[in-house]
């Protein structure tokens, strides 16, 4: 009786429109969603070369075009079924681990995904060869919430079930499968990887810096508001340790 009146208060609960939707996205879900959106769209209209975005580091040491380093997080291809499927993944993941492991703390969102951006763009400097990093990226965040949510089970075509601390590994197959590259999705993982490790098994304290933290958190309820206030303007750095391990 509990699950039909479930059923019937959801049926009976008006829809959403667009509108209430998109701002009913957490912050970064919905600002990483419209620079990918709006990034495709231009590329898509014939308004923007797409050579303008990608990581090209001559052009970032020699011309000083730093924009790079952030537009080629944001292009994942244009209008077309794996745009849709990545703006899918996008959605999905990056909402559910900011609803849950940043929940407040749009800042320190930010700064996680500057870190693993930075790792990432680290080896495309040593690989060479990878112009957008914005698969990676989300491989990052997939493999984030994978530690999140471990114990999640997800269905996997209806065929089997897999659970959330392996899902990373299986859409490295399922790419390879489909005859892909699963070089940016290692990428991603390996930066997921690391930020995982520093700040959940080494206990290292990868805050935002204070001036991130007030711009993006200030006023907000939520723990970034009273951490924000024991912060010097570097973040407090816990760079000696001292965290609680896992299993610990």
């Amino acid at each position: 009786e509990g699950e039909v009146g479930r059923r019937r208060a959801l049926a009976a609960a008006p829809m959403a429109t667009p509108e209430e939707w998109y701002r009913s996205l957490p912050p970064v879900t919905r600002g990483y969603m419209t620079s990918a959106v709006a990034a495709t769209l231009t590329v898509q209209l014939g308004l923007l070369d797409p050579s303008l975005m990608h990581l090209d580091f001559p052009s970032i040491f020699g011309s000083l075009e730093l924009w790079r380093l952030l537009t080629n997080f944001t292009f994942f291809g244009t209008f077309s079924f794996p745009f849709v499927m990545s703006l899918f993944f996008l959605i999905r993941y990056t909402k559910e681990l900011e609803a849950k492991r940043f929940e407040g703390r749009t800042a320190d969102f930010l700064w996680a995904m500057a870190i693993m951006g930075a790792v990432q763009a680290v080896v495309a400097y040593v690989l060479g060869g990878l112009p957008f990093l914005s698969q990676a990226m989300l491989s990052a965040i997939v493999y984030v919430w994978s530690r999140e949510f471990a114990d999640t089970v997800l269905s996997v075509f209806g065929l089997f079930n897999v659970q959330g601390f392996y899902w990373p590994w299986v859409l490295v197959a399922l790419r390879v499968l489909m005859g892909g590259s699963p070089v940016l999705d290692l990428v991603g993982i390996l930066s997921g990887h690391i930020y995982y490790f520093l700040e959940d098994v080494q206990g290292y304290s990868l805050r935002a810096p204070a001036l991130l933290s007030d711009f993006f958190d200030r006023g907000r309820p939520g723990p970034a508001a009273a951490q924000a206030q024991r912060r010097n303007m570097f973040g407090n750095h816990n760079w000696g340790g001292g965290g609680q391990r896992l299993g610990g």
